[in-house]
């Protein structure tokens, strides 16, 4: 998703080494973490990583991605939970352009499998042969360790911290929050977990603990707390599959009798939880939220969980159907960004081939427009891009849609994604579809040989190996072209054809 930008930012990368002392999860009568040297922290802005020891010895690394507009005083701090596959470099690319929309600091810990063989070393670290650790010695508090650290680095005034995860992720996420009860966390979405530790004893056959609370170190009593925290349970309304046909699914008993897939578990997790808080008398600030048509996927959520983190008290908009959505028009297409720093389309620093390639879609219509679970596809894949969970397209607004990169800029006030595995448009020739969420094909634009697909009504004749984008106006029956020069710049996402590059 990053292209050249990960690898032009690797030499950059930090290193802060830390101390191994001891640091209690949200307590006060341990030591924090010793900086040795903090001052490359405090000055990067982009991709970097810190290192230190963690409370059992071994020595990890965290990626981090810091925002140009991050606030070291008081800007939210993220951290990102990968899944079991350990792949931290992903998720911190999948990350970055969601921290810098929301002006965060992403972290992501990176919990080895030389240091942490098994799934269960990673997301169920709480346990030692002598029986269950004390909350401080679990895994889940190398958060809150990092935590204090980046803060005290920082000089800021952060009082917590805001938490993602997906899959093994999601799964080490609500076990922070169940068996942490101090953490220190101010909001938190787990994505598609596998299955979960519910927060109930009433069945010794499938709530056991890891399944259920029962033999565990804490009581539903204790998740008071977590059930007053704003927590989001976020499912991929495609993420449908069974231990039957996937290897990655449990197909213990215990797991089976949460649901038959994630979406499943998902809900009764939640299901649970409404009912405990219930019974507590607690206030129940959680959220189940459903991500239409995502899979098993960070890629096709992250930007999903970055709005429900950061845009408290919004609710995402309801799909519109295709009917309800005439006046939206594809404005703008580049295929070959320009050469050279010209052609760095998405300001992320880089001129990269596939990163910087976008399409720009406007409402030209009297009402808003939500594309959620609307896609973009082209003639190789139906499925380039999935709209997330967010905002409804205003009257006159832009949605602008990279192949990848970190999207720097204000972009006109448009609505920017990245696309979660590119873009790929040809140069040559291609047919780009836009479908509304049931599959309804609501705008197609092709140019050259259409990739050897049928072509579109909407057609370029001309290939787009150009060097600058094919444009129109926002009027009605605007004519294709290819973008004019102005002040240099050769393309102009999220504004008009003809106006001023917005960072300009």
């Amino acid at each position: 998703m990053m292209g050249a930008r990960a690898v032009a930012h690797a030499a950059t990368w930090l290193a802060l080494i830390l101390a191994s002392s001891p640091v209690c999860s949200g307590g006060a009568d341990a030591q924090s973490p010793r900086a040795i040297d903090a001052t490359a922290l405090l000055r990067a802005t982009g991709f970097g990583q810190i290192s230190f020891v963690a409370r059992d010895g071994n020595h990890l690394t965290a990626r981090i991605y810091r925002s140009t507009r991050f606030d070291p005083a008081h800007g939210p701090v993220w951290f990102v939970m990968h899944g079991a596959g350990r792949d931290v470099d992903r998720y911190i690319r999948a990350a970055a352009p969601v921290a810098e929309r929301y002006n965060a600091l992403a972290i992501a810990i990176h919990f080895t499998k030389q240091a942490y063989p098994t799934g269960a070393d990673y997301t169920l670290g709480m346990r030692d042969p002598g029986g269950w650790r004390a909350p401080e010695d679990m895994l889940y508090a190398e958060v809150e360790r990092v935590f204090d650290l980046v803060v005290r680095s920082l000089g800021g005034q952060q009082t917590g911290y805001y938490l993602f995860g997906h899959s093994a992720g999601a799964q080490f996420t609500h076990r922070l929050l169940t068996f942490l009860p101090n953490a220190r966390v101010l909001g938190a979405v787990a994505a598609n977990a596998g299955w979960y530790t519910l927060p109930e004893t009433d069945d010794p056959r499938v709530q056991t603990m890891p399944y259920g609370l029962i033999g565990g170190p804490v009581a539903p009593q204790a998740l008071v707390h977590f059930f007053e925290t704003p927590f989001v349970v976020l499912l991929g309304g495609d993420d449908t599959t069974t231990a039957a046909d996937d290897d990655l699914v449990r197909g213990t008993p215990e797991a089976e009798a949460q649901g038959a897939n994630r979406l499943e578990r998902g809900r009764h997790y939640f299901a649970v939880a409404k009912t405990q808080a219930a019974a507590l008398g607690a206030h129940f600030a959680w959220r189940l939220e459903l991500a239409p048509g995502a899979g098993h996927d960070a890629a096709q959520v992250i930007a999903s969980a970055g709005f429900l983190t950061f845009v408290r008290g919004a609710e995402p908009c309801a799909t519109t159907a295709a009917r309800d959505a005439t006046g939206l028009t594809i404005t703008e297409i580049l295929a070959d960004p320009p050469d050279g720093l010209a052609g760095d389309a998405n300001g992320d620093g880089l001129r990269d081939p596939a990163d910087d390639e976008f399409i720009e879609i406007v409402n030209r219509g009297p009402e808003s427009v939500c594309l959620t679970a609307w896609t973009l596809g082209d003639a190789k894949f139906p499925e380039r891009h999935l709209f997330p969970l967010g905002p409804a397209l205003a009257p006159g607004q832009s949605a602008v849609v990279f192949g990848g990169g970190v999207p720097t800029g204000p972009f006109g006030g448009a609505q920017v994604e990245c696309a979660a595995h590119g873009l790929g448009l040809q140069n040559a020739g291609d047919v780009l579809t836009l479908r509304a969420a049931d599959g309804a094909i609501v705008r197609q634009v092709s140019w050259g040989n259409c990739g050897g697909a049928r072509c579109a009504d909407d057609h370029w004749s001309g290939t787009l190996a150009t060097g600058r984008s094919l444009t129109r106006t926002r009027e009605p029956e605007a004519r294709w072209e290819l973008h004019p020069q102005v002040g240099g710049v050769l393309y102009s996402p999220g504004v008009d054809g003809g106006a001023t590059h917005p960072r300009e």
